[in-house]
């Protein structure tokens, strides 16, 4: 499809099972079947628009379009189906991939009706006329009550990358708007930035019914797909969905389901980067007990990694 995203006889398929995968975990968790998910899919989603390919910049003032891997905006898909089928009203939607979710913001965008104008010329003259765009979900209110926030990284790419200029998808400098907030990352930012308290205030204030997250784990400091630009531990995965999860807990009764997004390292199997990350980010999602996790934890897990978690 373009020159990161690939397809095959199967991708459709897979990418509908991947969309069809986050209804039914959201059903689920709306209907008190489960207290929260997560959905360990694939293809990742965040950077499919409305339209399919969406905005990027490679350089300053170098506009393009690209997938980025996305087929389905697997998490756009989800908050759609349960506001359309009114199991939710209110719903937030954190991205803590190391790309900006470009997809993903451009569809919340996209929530206010908009019309554009196609001029076309005739043996008669020009004729210019109105399309109505890509329009609500439910109502025309829509856009007040989807809430987005994307932490990424930001900036160029670092020295000794095989890449040049912008660090992809280029967008997601820092925003702050009644229902869209960017907060970026990179070398001058530490990790304690990460966990800066600009989201949580929002999100309380917000008052979700559902919270969904697009979990990217390509940030951490042993994946190469972040090239240097930031280097995050398994400690800050296990501090955002722990943060994420007690804000679910008092706005919506912890209901919460979670999205894979990115992460590539798989060096290793169950003891690869991957692996290792997930058990981090499971145990505020899961409750598990410290012996539980004694027991899951590989061998040479990151001593960032914490071992015990309370008991919801």
């Amino acid at each position: 499809m373009d020159v990161d995203t690939v397809l095959t006889a199967e991708s459709y398929d897979a990418a509908v099972n991947a969309a069809g995968c986050v209804i039914e975990a959201i059903k689920d968790v709306m209907e008190g079947k489960g207290r929260n998910a997560f959905c360990v899919v694939r293809p990742a989603g965040h950077h499919a628009g409305p339209q399919g390919a969406s905005e990027a910049m490679v350089e300053q003032g170098s506009k393009t379009r690209s997938h980025g891997f996305c087929l389905l905006s697997n998490v756009a898909i989800g908050a759609a189906h349960a506001m359309a089928n009114r199991l939710a009203a209110r719903v937030a939607i954190v991205d803590f991939d190391v790309h900006h979710g470009n997809g993903t913001e451009e569809v919340i965008r996209n929530l206010k009706p908009w019309r554009y104008k196609h001029v076309a010329d005739t043996p008669l003259g020009e004729v210019a006329f109105d399309t109505l765009a890509e329009g609500p979900w439910l109502t025309e209110r829509d856009s007040e009550n989807v809430f987005f926030c994307s932490i990424h990284g930001f900036g160029e790419y670092s020295t000794g990358s095989p890449y040049t200029g912008l660090f992809y998808p280029g967008l997601g400098g820092a925003t702050e708007e009644p229902n869209i907030l960017n907060i970026p990352l990179g070398p001058k930012f530490g990790t304690q930035d990460f966990r800066r308290e600009k989201l949580l205030p929002r999100l309380h204030s917000f008052k979700p019914d559902l919270v969904l997250v697009s979990a990217g784990f390509d940030g951490h400091e042993a994946d190469f797909m972040n090239y240097g630009l930031v280097s995050l531990t398994e400690d800050d995965f296990f501090w955002v969905t722990d943060k994420l999860c007690e804000v679910a807990e008092v706005t919506c009764g912890g209901k919460l389901v979670s999205i894979l997004e990115g992460g590539y390292n798989t060096n290793g199997g169950p003891l690869s980067p991957l692996a290792r990350r997930f058990i981090c980010f499971s145990p505020p999602l899961l409750c598990l007990s410290s012996s539980t996790l004694d027991l899951l934890s590989p061998p040479h897990a990151s001593p960032a990694c914490p071992r015990t978690c309370e008991l919801c």
